[in-house]
């Protein structure tokens, strides 16, 4: 049996009892109890018993209730001798270096790793995870097209103005060759209604205008010509668009009614000629000289046709009735050319039909 002479002394003060642990036989622990005696005369400890008992378990607390104490304690001390050091080994996952922390050779030979997803600095442990990148690049991209659409519409051409940008749609058009632009090709509406035959040849052209914007381009020229014929079906009630032809200021020519249908342009006179429409207002505003020779072209060939009489007689809107039609700037013109009717006798002139 081996005694151990590192005890631990259990003392009822009251009782003056000592109770030590003086060493351990397998699971025994060897017990000593001296009492200390309160005779003035008497001195030191005297042994009662030495005696073998079961080692004892962990001490086990039940409910505990301390108050007004200091520097309680329970369960085991555990005491140290000599110079204690304890470092922090935690590493931050933003990547900040441990001044406490010594890697091994193994951390120190792999390079850094970093979350997918994920920019780390190295410096602040800033970083732009996946769901803000995307956020930044939905931004960017609302930003960007914003500012492409504010930028084209700054830079859209004005149909009213033959400037630049308009004239890089410019139309080459030979000078013997007529372009007619279809009702296809305009997008027309079908007609409403049945629409009543011309008697052809027609004895008269009347010229009239839209009193609409200018237009410089097919499809400026496309876009005032639905306007007219939505405007005539929708607000007149007419079944079509009122004109035959109507000629725009890039040179072409836009087929309305056409050759063989009678026209709803010049009230009391319709049956008797063909009408054909300068797209714009020209009271102080001359037409394109595009436009000027759309129409004789027009004329020539109706009368190449037959559908023109050789002989025809030219007026403009306003010498039939009350309107500013087709504005002083195209009458001036028309004055100058061929079959213009200058002074206007309908008794003399009208045809027996």
């Amino acid at each position: 049996m081996a005694i151990n002479k590192d005890s631990v002394n259990f003392c009822d003060k009251n009782k003056n009892l000592d109770i030590s642990v003086v060493g351990e036989f397998g699971d025994l622990e060897i017990v000593e109890e001296t009492c200390d005696s309160d005779d003035a005369g008497s001195a030191g400890a005297n042994t009662i018993s030495t005696f073998a008992k079961p080692a004892a378990s962990p001490p086990v607390f039940g409910t505990v209730s301390v108050s007004n104490s200091e520097n309680v304690h329970f369960g085991n001390n555990t005491y140290f001798q000599g110079p204690v050091t304890i470092k922090q080994i935690i590493q931050s996952k933003s990547g900040i270096e441990n001044a406490s922390y010594n890697k091994t050779d193994d951390e120190i030979s792999k390079p850094p790793l970093y979350k997918e997803g994920t920019f780390d600095t190295g410096s602040d442990g800033f970083s732009i995870k996946t769901w803000q990148k995307i956020t930044i690049s939905a931004i960017l991209f609302v930003v960007a097209s914003t500012c492409g659409i504010i930028f084209g519409l700054q830079k859209m051409p004005d149909g009213n103005e033959d400037d630049a940008a308009s004239e890089q749609g410019e139309l080459l058009i030979a000078p013997d060759h007529l372009r007619i632009v279809s009702r296809m090709e305009w997008l027309a509406q079908p007609e409403t209604g049945p629409l009543d035959k011309l008697r052809l040849p027609a004895p008269w052209v009347i010229i009239s205008h839209t009193a609409t914007a200018f237009c410089y381009s097919q499809s400026s020229c496309v876009y005032n010509v639905r306007l007219v014929q939505s405007f005539h079906v929708e607000s007149r009630g007419w079944y079509d668009i009122g004109y035959n032809y109507l000629v725009g200021g890039e040179g072409s020519a836009y087929y309305g009614r056409g050759w063989d249908y009678m026209g709803a342009h010049t009230l009391g006179y319709n049956k008797y000629s063909i009408g054909i429409a300068f797209i714009g207002t020209f009271t102080k505003e001359a037409p394109t000289q595009k436009q000027l020779d759309a129409c004789k072209k027009l004329i020539k060939r109706g009368v190449a046709l037959g559908k023109i009489a050789k002989d025809y007689k030219l007026f403009a809107h306003r010498q039939l009735t009350s309107t500013e039609s087709p504005g002083e700037k195209l009458f001036e013109i028309l004055q100058e050319w061929p079959h213009f009717v200058k002074d206007v006798n309908l008794t003399n002139i009208l045809p027996n039909y």
